[in-house]
């Protein structure tokens, strides 16, 4: 935590910032340890404050070390405390995450107490982007989970079981396991619902002989991990399994080609151009990933359009997928983490090989 103060406080120094406000929730978890859902982070130089409301008094008091708790109260709420405090002073705060509401009372009582108000970008979400061991070793255990659902799962799944069966059973047996809950709205979709990207759990029956898609993850300490599968319950066509092959492919590619230094979007124009040279690039909706840590789409996006280089301890997902509309879909998702030598580590290990469930 030390650590990430100190090269927030070198930035903020940088633009002559005396206090910056995180008002984002895992940007204020990430930087004082507070996992409560409201509340103002104020950090300064030299001193922090957390400002919540009575809910969160002893649970602020139990998480957080490096940072003043100040409580409101009838007499003196959160932007009484932000006065006092920012009197003419220079405010940061994080343009991408403040609510509009948020920011126009903080926009009138700057005005009021002198203060003035700096727009900041990515700041937190620079220093989230790589992790600390600590970290990763809450991601590898979100991962680990995963891991273990999907193969409990894959000796339950069945025809006649509804794609929300299946879900329920995901997110139950992920919790029993360890999970915190599940990561997002578990996504089962069988048969031409795989076609939709994100397709909601439904009561549609699973028949013998279609193609099934799951999309779930698991949380550790708040850290998440995102996994997708595609496999055949019973006999499908043959142009479902070369399909998978060359979205299969198409992900490996990506994966072997992680090297730091190299930009982000060159990921996404590899698994790409993979995936047009047969022609299936054109049913590549989406991008090739995104980051995770404490959410579970985080900094950066791997698009065609990111901007970043890949540094060593990144870690982000890479899924190509295909959908052929009213057909049939296609995803291979893993979580990768760029480690000391530069390339590329699957945190998630189950296998890929095409998978027929009899």
């Amino acid at each position: 935590m030390k650590a990430r103060m100190k090269r927030l406080r070198e930035r903020m120094a940088e633009q002559s910032i005396d206090y910056l406000l995180v008002t984002d929730k895992a940007n204020r978890r990430y930087l004082s340890g507070f996992t409560g859902s409201n509340g103002f982070l104020l950090v300064g130089q030299s001193k922090n404050y957390l400002i919540i409301d009575g809910r969160y008094t002893e649970q602020a008091q139990q998480q957080v070390k490096e940072s003043e708790i100040l409580t409101i109260s009838a007499s003196k709420n959160q932007w009484d405390y932000l006065s006092e405090i920012t009197s003419h002073k220079k405010i940061g705060f994080e343009v991408e995450t403040i609510s509009y509401t948020t920011f126009k009372a903080l926009e009138a009582k700057a005005k009021e107490s002198g203060s003035q108000l700096i727009e900041t970008k990515r700041w937190i979400d620079e220093l989230r982007m790589v992790k600390s061991e600590q970290e990763l070793s809450y991601l590898r255990q979100a991962a680990k989970l995963a891991d273990q659902t999907f193969a409990y799962i894959t000796t339950i799944i069945k025809p006649g079981m509804s794609e929300i069966d299946v879900a329920n059973e995901i997110d139950y047996y992920s919790k029993r396991i360890g999970s915190e809950g599940p990561a997002f709205e578990t996504i089962v979709a069988s048969g031409t619902r795989t076609a939709l990207p994100h397709a909601h759990a439904s009561k549609k029956i699973i028949q013998e002989n279609e193609l099934i898609m799951i999309d779930f993850g698991c949380i550790v300490n708040g850290y998440y991990s995102d996994m997708t599968r595609t496999f055949a319950l019973g006999l499908v066509d043959d142009t479902i399994k070369n399909t998978y092959e060359k979205v299969l492919a198409a992900q490996k590619k990506a994966i072997q080609a992680v090297r730091v230094g190299k930009a982000v979007k060159e990921l996404d124009k590899i698994a790409r151009d993979c995936l047009t040279k047969e022609q299936l690039g054109r049913y590549f909706s989406h991008g090739l990933g995104h980051g995770i840590g404490l959410t579970c789409h985080e900094y950066p996006a791997v698009t065609s359009e990111a901007e970043e280089e890949i540094i060593s301890g990144m870690v982000f997902t890479i899924e190509p997928g295909v959908y052929l509309p009213e057909t049939f879909g296609i995803r291979i998702e893993d979580d990768v983490y760029i480690n000391s030598e530069g390339v590329a580590e699957c945190l998630t290990q189950t296998k890929k090989e095409w998978l027929v469930i009899e």
